[in-house]
């Protein structure tokens, strides 16, 4: 091949890939997150801090000099080891309210001494220290649900202060603060199926979410996401919702038509015993919630 035909053809490529990345930017759905870059830190910085229980029972406490802030739910200690907080979920990079929470994380914490709480479990399956997260007296995971920059999630066995952490949530999502931002449409009624017939593994397209328009107006969908109390979001492409017509979300795969979606997920998404739906609109507002 001379070298003039090489380049054509490298130049043929390299078009190719772009107008490829192009066409499926544009077109992305499903699995897909969103970068949000608004940052209301003024909020944050003049929020007054009324959590200063004295947590004076530590167990396995430990103190250590935070240098970095992964996230709203993980730090960096001086001796470089990773600590993902117990008991919280907040946002992961790309998704609402990420800056927000993780701006928060460091006005709290960033180069501080803090006292380090260990439940049962010492580290996750990526080797991140996990523990309960104390400045001046100052309950800092706790503070995060408070403050509405975080959800609870508490994991078996690591439990101790669940009730702690779902009464501060039952408070930020009665007051709409931060993630519990109520959005303007309230058309939505949801149920799901989180209970396959068989083996959950086995039978994804039998798990599914019903949403139902319950309004007296067409609502456009696209940008929409659903996420469970953990980190799986689903996003909608854009489809016109119409009146008192129903859709609905199959963990499983298939091609999305008629008001039928596919998650295109390769496990079950729905705890069959316990989990939370958050269904927000595509300005990451809170449309619905449906626990059980």
């Amino acid at each position: 091949m001379t070298t003039s035909r090489f380049c054509y053809a490298i130049s043929l490529i390299i078009v190719i890939l772009l107008m490829s990345i192009i066409l499926f930017s544009s077109n992305a759905c499903g699995l897909y997150y969103e970068y949000r870059d608004e940052i209301n830190s003024n909020d944050i910085k003049e929020s007054n801090i009324t959590n200063t229980e004295e947590y004076t029972n530590y167990g396995n406490l430990t103190s250590a000099l935070v240098k970095e802030v992964i996230d709203g739910d993980t730090i960096i200690l001086s001796n470089g080891e990773k600590v993902r907080l117990i008991g919280i979920n907040t946002p992961e990079y790309g998704r609402y309210y990420f800056d927000e929470a993780r701006e928060l994380m460091e006005i709290l914490t960033l180069g501080k001494e803090v006292m380090l709480e260990r439940d049962i479990t010492d580290r996750d399956k990526y080797g991140r220290l996990l523990r309960y997260v104390y400045v001046n007296g100052l309950f800092i995971n706790l503070e995060m649900i408070e403050r509405g920059f975080a959800n609870a999630y508490t994991y078996p066995p690591d439990v101790k202060y669940t009730e702690k952490f779902l009464e501060a949530e039952r408070y930020a999502r009665s007051n709409d603060i931060g993630l519990w931002e109520r959005s303007k449409i309230t058309i939505v009624k949801i149920d799901i199926n989180y209970d396959a017939e068989g083996n959950d593994n086995q039978n994804l397209n039998d798990e599914y979410v019903i949403v139902e328009n319950i309004s007296s107006k067409d609502v456009n969908i696209g940008d929409w996401t659903v996420k469970d109390s953990a980190t799986n979001i689903y996003k909608f492409c854009s489809f016109l919702f119409k009146k008192d017509s129903i859709i609905y979300l199959f963990s499983g795969s298939g091609i999305d038509s008629n008001g039928n979606f596919y998650w295109g997920g390769t496990r079950p998404v729905w705890n069959n015993n316990h989990d939370t739906l958050y269904l927000r609109d595509a300005e990451g507002l809170l449309v619905e919630i449906y626990n059980y």
